[in-house]
């Protein structure tokens, strides 16, 4: 069993948990193609939160918490504003680039990226404030490693 670290904050504060940023910036990739958030983008996305070092002592509890925070953020606020509280949450490089990866990941998922899509992630790389070359070398290694991993398995 694992034990939940005490966590009490609250879903009105101005200032976003960088956790709940994330987890929302990830929530919001998802629906960026307009087709809202399919069952298999919920999934994904969060297997994905479970693998950042930010949500490593994170226990069922704390996620379900993080979902309800999510939640009750996005029937309060309009979108637009969430995402730029998000952004501005984020307090350094690393949170940044986790919810930059977060939202590549989520929006890769069907194998599909419209130019929707792509917008959306340039638009959200450049407010990160991500370099084109450091965005690359992230793409690199969340979508390359995938690549070496099967790559592997086929020659087994």
């Amino acid at each position: 069993m694992s034990k939940c670290l005490p966590r009490g904050r609250s879903a009105s504060s101005v200032a976003l948990e960088p956790e709940v940023a994330i987890a929302l910036i990830g929530l919001f990739s998802a629906a960026a193609d307009g087709e809202g958030i399919t069952s298999t983008e919920e999934y994904a996305l969060s297997e994905m939160l479970g693998a950042i070092s930010q949500f490593e002592d994170y226990c069922d509890e704390d996620f379900e918490e993080l979902d309800e925070k999510v939640a009750s953020l996005i029937e309060e606020e309009e979108p637009e504003e969430l995402i730029a509280q998000a952004i501005d949450s984020l307090p350094n490089r690393s949170y940044r680039e986790a919810a930059y990866i977060t939202a590549i990941l989520v929006i890769g998922i069907d194998e599909e990226v419209p130019e929707s899509e792509q917008n959306y992630i340039s638009e959200l790389q450049e407010a990160l404030n991500i370099t084109n070359e450091r965005a690359q070398e992230l793409i690199d290694e969340v979508f390359g490693a995938d690549e070496e991993e099967e790559y592997e398995e086929e020659e087994e």
